[in-house]
């Protein structure tokens, strides 16, 4: 009984809940005995830990060592050269670490293996120090390469030695020395502690050596005009800080270097972390290739704070030549640059030069213009007042139009058929009494003759009266349907246009790649207006195309409407003068107001692909004026609206082409089919049409030609001198290895309208049409002022400032400074002075044969 009690007692003492005391005794019996049922251990290296127990971390109060996690971090300042170790394992890799409390602008060189880790801890208290490092090692592998890590307080940076790179050929370069400026990170608090720490390791079981510098980056900072010169090697980049002045809103960074050695140059936010490899640096601002030459325009709206630069040398030459150049192996890539950070015009001095003297000039110059169309219409009544009354005094009679056509009047004896029914259309024959009193017979009689009757006059000189068959209604609306089909043309042409060429400049704003585009740097401003333009002057400069198409063409209409109305008041006007085809005037117009706005989409974004828009409407506008010159004395002989710009629709598809290929059988194919069209084109100027490509008809001609004397020996100078001035075109385009296939075709039409323009003025001073030359003397000041303003303006054409044949880089080497205000430089001058050339060149043509409008058809030679 006394038992059982007993057990109850204990159960019952056992159920109650343990207090505190019990729970503490408790668990102090179980660390007890866990701790007893451990094996005993020796703890890392322990030779090492008898012979040097001071390189050794201990806890305070105790003498053992302190055994730590993989993981583990003290955030003690420790002392010089202690060692942690994490186990007795000597293979294990990192097993030790030895803390350095290290010191600025002082080398440490050490070897160790994978069983060891390095840290060196350099503590700084000046927050604005910035601080670069260098290592080195001549023994690293690349199997198992020395592993740096570099940490602050928000940044983590890394790399190995050997560093390599690879380049764009599939070989690697290794370079066993590296440099990098680390980002500067200043804190808000001065007075703190700040470290940063560097991290050494390697997988090499057996030992290697490496050296580590860190020092005070004092070059870091860069000031407004001050130049600095510096090497650059692929894996010691160079990384430099500007901050803006106040009162400076915009600076250039240019840089130059007598070396070949392919390099990146970026300019990025002052932000961590600083993308200073050629891996990243795409990541973050922009950047351009360079070899000679650099300039980067940098606003301060962009980089408020200030902006890195930032110096890379590429691994090969291969983005800095050009795709058809092999690049060359280099050994040795060290490249010496020197840059300097200079304050360009400022916003308000842009603007006033842009919008306030340019504008102010043209305006200036459209009232000049205005003034002299006054006077030139003043001295057109007034002359035609003159003739009227000549003309009433003195009667036209045979002998009084002899000096309209000093050369004696040959006629091939009247045009017969053959036994097969084809027609005798030789081009010699003998001189008649009775041939030369035909091109005078009957001017009175007002039928004209019929298209078969013009087809078989054969005479050496025609008269426009013969080659204007229908009323003048019919040919002023023939000519104006080339001002609808232009328009139609160009609203399909210009819409893609704008969006492709946007896109490129979107793309480059984008990703930064300033390679993308080729403008002059040295002289290219950004500038929002409406929208962000990365180069504004060189856009805003077409604007004399515009200006000056849109004032050519009222002063096109001017001229149309008072035609129309001496037409309305006197029906005889129609028989007078030439046919003045104002449809293709107001075309020529309308064209220099579209090229001017495909020439600013193109300088948007200045690219190989682009250039065609450039250069399309230049070859519209040479055939319009090519067309205007021939139509006015061949009114009949013309060509369609619709086949004009199917040709020209050809060989602008023909220049887009050139875009993909510059093959030499591309060139050669262009050659064969130029020269054939060529001498097409010469046999039907020279016949003036009338002609058929006829196997016996061909034959006859051939063998009479050898025979007697040319009967047009005039249009047989312009043929031989246009074939010769073609095939001399074409034997260049094919000798010279040119990618610019588009210009070569412009200065092929712009030839053959110089050739064509030259001949008619020589004919006309031959035929002596310009009699009133004293009082009609402005297409002569017309005609001097295109010359001197084409002139003036090839010769800063010629003097490119950037070429999209060659590489982003080697193009940079063609960027020149500003010109005029430091705004503008030669190819904006090319803008200006070739549109007002152009504009003065219209006149010309459009006020050529003002002397001859009161004179009969009947007595205007065609030639």
């Amino acid at each position: 009984m006394g038992i059982r009690n007993s057990n109850i007692y204990w159960t019952r003492q056992w159920a109650r809940p343990l207090t505190l005391e019990k729970q503490k005794i408790f668990l102090c019996l179980l660390i007890v005995l866990f701790l007893l049922i451990q094996p005993a251990k020796h703890g890392v290296l322990g030779s090492e830990i008898h012979q040097h127990p001071e390189n050794f971390l201990k806890e305070e109060g105790t003498k053992g060592l302190r055994v730590l996690p993989a993981n583990w971090t003290d955030t003690r300042v420790q002392p010089s050269n202690a060692m942690t170790c994490l186990s007795s394992d000597d293979t294990r890799e990192n097993n030790c670490v030895q803390v350095i409390q290290a010191s600025f602008s002082q080398t440490y060189s050490k070897t160790f293996n994978s069983s060891l880790e390095f840290r060196l801890i350099y503590s700084y208290s000046d927050p604005h120090k910035n601080f670069a490092v260098s290592v080195d090692s001549s023994d690293a592998d690349v199997e198992h390469p020395i592993l740096f890590v570099v940490r602050q307080q928000k940044a983590v940076t890394s790399w190995e030695l050997p560093y390599v790179l690879e380049s764009s050929f599939g070989y690697q370069r290794r370079y066993n020395t590296f440099r990098r400026t680390l980002c500067p990170q200043p804190t808000r608090r001065a007075e703190s502690v700040n470290q940063i720490v560097v991290d050494v390791s390697t997988s090499s079981r057996s030992n290697v050596t490496f050296s580590l510098k860190m020092t005070v980056d004092s070059q870091l900072f860069v000031r407004l005009d001050e130049e600095r010169r510096m090497s650059v090697t692929p894996s010691q980049n160079r990384i430099f800080k500007f901050t803006f002045p106040t009162s400076v809103t915009q600076v250039a960074v240019t840089s130059k270097s007598l070396d070949d050695v392919c390099l990146t140059v970026s300019v990025q936010s002052p932000k961590c972390p600083i993308f200073d490899t050629i891996y990243n640096v795409e990541y973050e601002g922009f950047r351009q290739t360079m070899t000679g030459q650099s300039t980067i325009i940098v606003q301060k709206e962009q980089y408020p704070e200030g902006f890195y630069l930032v110096y890379i040398v590429n691994t090969d030459d291969e983005k800095c030549v050009n795709s058809r150049t092999l690049a060359p192996l280099r050994t040795n890539r060290t490249k010496e640059v020197t840059f300097t950070i200079q304050e360009t015009v400022s916003v308000q001095q842009f603007r006033n030069v842009i919008f306030i003297a340019t504008l102010g000039v043209y305006a200036g110059f459209i009232v000049l213009i205005i003034a002299t169309c006054v006077l030139v219409e003043f001295r057109r009544n007034k002359t035609k007042q003159a003739r009227r009354e000549w003309e009433a005094t003195v009667k036209i009679h045979k002998s009084e139009l002899e000096p309209i056509s000093e050369v004696p009047e040959f006629q091939i004896s009247e045009t017969t058929k053959t036994e097969n029914g084809h027609l005798d259309l030789s081009c010699h024959a003998e001189t008649t009494s009775n041939d030369a009193d035909d091109v005078f017979s009957d001017t009175t009689n007002p039928i004209r003759p019929t298209r078969q009757e013009n087809k078989l006059t054969s005479k050496r000189w025609r008269r426009v009266s013969e080659m204007t068959k229908h009323q003048a209604d019919f040919y002023n609306k023939k000519s104006k349907r080339y001002v609808s089909e232009l328009c139609i043309i160009a609203v399909f042409y210009l819409i893609p246009a704008i969006q492709l060429v946007w896109n490129h400049k979107d793309m480059m704003v984008t990703t930064g790649d300033q390679d993308m585009c080729y403008y002059n740097f040295a002289c290219a401003y950004p500038y929002h207006l409406l929208i962000d333009f990365a180069d504004f002057n060189h856009f805003f400069s077409n604007i004399g195309y515009v200006v000056l198409g849109t004032t050519f063409v009222f002063i096109t209409k001017r001229r149309d409407y008072i035609h129309t109305m001496m037409m309305r008041k006197q029906n005889a006007v129609g028989e007078r003068g030439i046919p003045p085809h104002y449809g293709l005037s107001y075309s020529m117009g309308f064209g220099l107001i579209v090229e001017g706005i495909l020439s600013a989409c193109y300088h948007l974004c200045p690219t190989r692909m682009n250039y065609q828009f450039d250069t399309s409407f230049m070859y519209v506008l040479a055939v319009l004026c090519t067309l205007k010159l021939y139509h006015a004395r061949h009114a009949d002989i013309n060509v369609k609206s619709h086949m004009a710009y199917i040709v020209l629709a050809l060989l602008v598809l023909l220049g887009a082409g050139t875009a993909f290929t510059s093959e030499f059988y591309f060139k050669l194919g262009f050659t064969v089919v130029h020269l054939i069209a060529c001498v097409a084109l010469a046999i039907d100027v020279y016949y003036m049409g009338h002609w058929k490509l006829d196997k016996e008809t061909m034959v006859e001609h051939v063998n009479t030609c050898w025979k007697s004397r040319p009967l047009y020996l005039e249009r047989l100078t312009l043929v031989v001198v246009g074939v010769v001035c073609n095939v001399a075109f074409a034997v260049t385009q094919l000798v010279i290895d040119s990618v610019d296939f588009n210009t070569h075709l412009l200065a092929v039409f712009m030839i053959n309208l110089f050739v064509y323009s030259v001949f008619y003025v020589i004919m006309k001073m031959h035929k002596r049409e310009w009699a009133f030359v004293t009082h009609r003397i402005y297409p002569f000041l017309f005609l001097l002022a295109a010359l001197a303003f084409w002139l003036t303006g090839s010769y800063f054409f010629l003097k490119k400032a950037a070429k999209w044949e060659k590489s982003p880089a080697e193009s940079r080497m063609l960027n020149q400074e500003c010109l005029v205000a430091n705004v503008y430089d030669t190819h904006d001058l090319w803008h200006f002075l070739s549109s007002t050339g152009l504009f003065f060149f219209f006149m010309f043509l459009l006020t050529l044969d003002d002397d001859i409008e009161s004179k009969s058809r009947r007595d205007i030679p065609v030639f």
